[in-house]
This record gives C-alpha cells, sequence and structure tokens, in this order.
C-alpha cells in the first residue's frame, strides 16, 4: 500500500507537516514525550491510545499567552499534530488526512466550496479526510498506474490524461465512490464550538437557497461523494470543567462527524480522538486499522523502512 495512491498521498501530507517551521520547531519537544508513550516495543493498540494522550503531547510546547501570534501558531501546531496521527493510525488503510489544501484533488475542493451568492470560499476545512475507493487503479504502484493511464512512467502528479493531472481524473471519473471528511481543529472550546456547529448546519442541509448560500462548484458537490462527515477535535486548552448540560458541549453534540479531543473519553463530553476511525472512516479499511497499523509498525519503527517519515 506504501507506493498506492493513498500512500503515496500520505507520505506529501507528512512530509508538508515536517517542512513547516512550527512542525520542526515543535516536534524535537513532542518526539520524546510520544515516545515515552507509547514504549519501547508498541503494537498497535498503543499507537491508537497514543489519542488518549495527545492533547498532554500538545501542552509540552502550548503557548502561554492569549495574544493572536502565540493563540495562530498554537492552533497551527495541532492541526498538525492532529494530521499527523490521523495518519499514523490510517496507515495501510485508503484513508489519508490533509492538511494542505493544494494536495486535496480539485474536485474535492470544489464539492466543499461554499458559495456565498458570488463569494466562493473553502470552510473552516483545517484538515480533509479522503477515503480513496476500494477499485484497482487505488491499489497499485503508482507509476504503474501512470504507464497504465498514460502509457509512459514519470512524475506521478505531473503525468497528465485528458488534459488533468491524474488525481483530478480520477477523482473525477470516480467521485461518487470517494468518501470525504472535514476535521476542524481549536486549541480553545469554549471559544470556537459555534464555528463547527453553524458550518455542519450549511452542510448538512445543502446550503441556504433562499438566502443565496450554495454548496459545490463545477458540477462537483459533497452530496453526490458516498460519504460526508464533520467533525470537531479540541485539546482543549481552556480549564472549564466541562459538563454535558454546558453550551460548548450542546454546540458540538450533534455534528455529522462527531466531538473528540486528545484525552481518554468522557461520556456525553466528548470522545477520544482514537474513536474517530471507526466512527467515521471504518469503510476505508480491508479488514480493520488495528490489522492495518500492526503489519505497517515494521516499517513506520525501523530506522530506513518504508514509513520512517512519520520519525517517531
Amino acid at each position: 500500500m506504501h507506493n498506492t495512491i493513498p500512500g503515496f498521498y500520505r507520505k506529501m501530507s507528512i512530509e508538508n507537516l515536517f517542512s513547516t517551521n512550527t512542525f520542526t520547531k515543535v516536534w524535537p519537544t513532542w518526539q520524546p514525550k510520544i515516545r515515552q508513550i507509547l514504549g519501547s516495543n508498541p503494537t498497535e493498540i498503543d499507537i491508537l491510545n497514543l489519542g488518549d494522550h495527545l492533547s498532554a503531547v500538545f501542552k509540552t510546547t502550548g503557548a502561554g499567552g492569549r495574544g493572536q501570534d502565540e493563540l495562530s501558531a498554537g492552533g497551527t501546531a495541532w492541526e498538525s499534530l492532529v494530521c499527523w496521527y490521523l495518519n499514523l493510525c490510517m496507515v495501510g488503510s485508503r484513508c489519508v488526512a490533509m492538511k494542505t489544501m493544494s494536495l486535496v484533488p480539485e474536485p474535492i475542493q470544489d464539492a466543499i466550496t461554499i458559495n456565498y451568492g458570488n463569494f466562493a470560499c473553502n470552510t473552516e476545512s483545517d484538515i480533509t479526510i479522503i477515503i480513496f475507493p476500494d477499485a484497482a487503479d487505488y491499489a497499485i504502484d503508482v507509476h504503474q498506474l501512470s504507464v497504465q493511464l498514460n502509457g509512459r512512467s514519470t512524475d506521478f502528479l505531473k503525468n497528465y490524461k485528458l488534459n488533468k493531472p491524474i488525481a483530478n481524473y480520477l477523482a473525477e471519473r470516480d467521485f461518487d465512490e470517494y468518501e470525504i471528511g472535514i476535521v476542524q481543529c481549536k486549541t480553545n472550546w469554549n471559544d470556537n464550538a459555534q464555528i463547527p456547529m453553524l458550518w455542519d448546519m450549511i452542510y448538512s442541509a445543502n446550503g441556504f437557497i433562499g438566502r443565496n448560500i450554495t454548496i459545490g462548484r463545477n458540477t462537483f458537490n459533497l452530496h453526490q461523494a458516498k460519504k460526508f462527515t464533520y467533525s470537531f477535535v479540541t485539546v482543549p486548552t481552556n480549564s472549564s470543567e466541562y459538563k454535558h448540560t454546558g453550551v460548548a458541549v450542546k454546540r458540538v453534540t450533534n455534528l455529522s462527524g462527531g466531538n473528540y479531543w486528545g484525552k481518554p473519553t468522557s461520556s456525553n463530553i466528548a470522545r477520544s480522538i482514537k474513536e474517530i476511525f471507526s466512527n467515521n472512516y471504518a469503510g476505508g479499511s480491508t479488514v480493520n486499522f488495528r490489522a492495518d497499523i500492526r503489519q505497517a509498525l515494521p516499517s513506520i519503527l525501523t530506522a530506513g523502512g518504508d514509513l520512517d517519515y512519520f520519525r517517531i
């Protein structure tokens, strides 16, 4: 699976994280904490259970101030950590988490676009999850696929079919077999809970025609995809004592993809982020995520392995 389309995109997504100043700055602190949590010989369960401790990892470098720069840097770091963890746990599956919107195939970008009159914008899509179809083209080496579609093998992303990059071509051709997830990540829960609530309303309602708010462009709409979910993942950094009757909790209770945090599940409050896989993305694994991780672990943990780009 490592050189297939999902594997190709997963590697690009992780490499993009490590190319940013924010991630490279915090990783030297996060990596030892992650290794401490996982132990010397982690199993697939240990990898998944890292989700129960993601907030603790983040808080080893958490910004201490509430200025805009500190908030922005903290938010970017949390998005990056969540994206790293999601991809680690989805390794070997057809699911990929992408923080950089430019990586997302254009038909998917078009499908999640919100149009307010003549103004088009992508939503608060901190992380976009794509579950590629369970089909032959997505299970073979990308260079073999390039030959199959183009008659030659060059840089996969620069190959063309019908004047379109292959990734866009396949997403157009098979759009109704793609599953899409949006994960909004916020470090502070109280200040931001209303944002995912409102975006999920718009997506679930497929826009509001009477208000000239529509979803999708270039003939692509997320409701034409096989499945769509919208999720919220928070640290949270604020120190509130959360109750199931609280406003912040109520606002995200019914999100289509669920409400999660980087701590163990608390009944009627928030689920551990490790629960997001079986809740939203189970269709992306041929067997189950545990089996996928178990098979991939040697390549993740061995220096020079195909998956050592996770840098555990």
